[in-house]
């Protein structure tokens, strides 16, 4: 049966498209600390270390083994004791998961997105839209909310959330450059109030403002990012910012729109694309 793993939300496991049950927060940590490992063997001594962070029971080794036999279950819930596992396995000393990346939300995520990336700078931005909607519907919440607290969880999960704003960053051009001005709009103000600090959501926000012939009010969300950026981190804006206010100022003839204004995804509009690209 096909056992697929979810953790851009709580960690969640499904076998044969039925919601199996993992047990308390050690067996789940053990789970996602092999997840991590991305089919990798990951030596007893590390997941003890990460999973206990730093302060193991007593007997650390037949614990890690308890954890083990309750996920081995939980994975293969009709497998015979007499034949060996097939999802996680002993190699060595560690184990690893045997889970097809396409088993996993968070690879086929990270995949999507890139398919979606490369789709707009290729000049598809229909069918950005698409795989970005597709890569973003996948999250269920934070990703591995219920293990939070274990740094090792806590640096994947920050990666995760780097590739989640990226990917609406990425949405939000895809929009524009389909002529969709007031859902970038929208989008790219929602941006700025979940993550102030990224630069390209505010210079997305503005431009989306200029094609709507409200020039004056994307002036003010410019002016407004630099103050945010002064008082709040004592830096300048960067060079993004600072061309989008002088194009803006300018009327560059490259930032405005050509093409039908707020059409839908699949209209074959040639559209003139602003290089607001992503930040690598």
């Amino acid at each position: 049966m096909l056992v697929e793993f979810a953790v851009l939300g709580p960690c969640a496991v499904t076998v044969g498209g039925v919601p199996t049950r993992l047990g308390g927060p050690r067996p789940r940590a053990v789970l996602a600390r092999l997840l991590i490992g991305g089919g990798a063997v990951v030596g007893e001594d590390r997941i003890i270390e990460d999973v206990w962070h730093g302060a193991p029971p007593r007997r650390p080794r037949p614990a890690l083994h308890t954890c083990v036999a309750d996920l081995r279950r939980a994975l293969e819930p009709g497998r015979s004791p007499r034949r060996p596992p097939r999802v996680l396995v002993r190699r060595g000393t560690g184990y690893a998961l045997l889970a097809g990346g396409g088993t996993v939300d968070a690879v086929r995520f990270v995949e999507a997105a890139r398919s979606g990336m490369a789709a707009l700078a290729g000049g598809r931005p229909d069918l950005a839209l698409e795989l970005l909607d597709a890569a973003l519907r996948l999250w269920r919440g934070a990703a591995y909310a219920d293990l939070a607290d274990l740094p090792f969880v806590r640096a994947e999960a920050e990666g995760l959330d780097e590739w989640r704003s990226l990917v609406r960053e990425e949405r939000v051009a895809a929009l524009l450059a389909l002529g969709q001005h007031r859902a970038a709009l929208v989008e790219a103000r929602s941006l700025t109030v979940d993550h102030p600090f990224r630069e390209r959501g505010w210079a997305l926000w503005a431009v989306a403002l200029y094609r709507c012939d409200r020039q004056a009010e994307a002036l003010s969300v410019l002016r407004g990012a630099a103050c945010r950026l002064r008082e709040d981190l004592g830096v300048e804006p960067g060079p993004a910012l600072a061309a989008v206010t002088r194009r803006i100022l300018a009327h560059d003839p490259d930032l405005r729109w050509v093409g039908p204004v707020d059409c839908q995804p699949n209209c074959s509009a040639s559209p003139t694309m602003m290089p607001l690209g992503p930040r690598r």
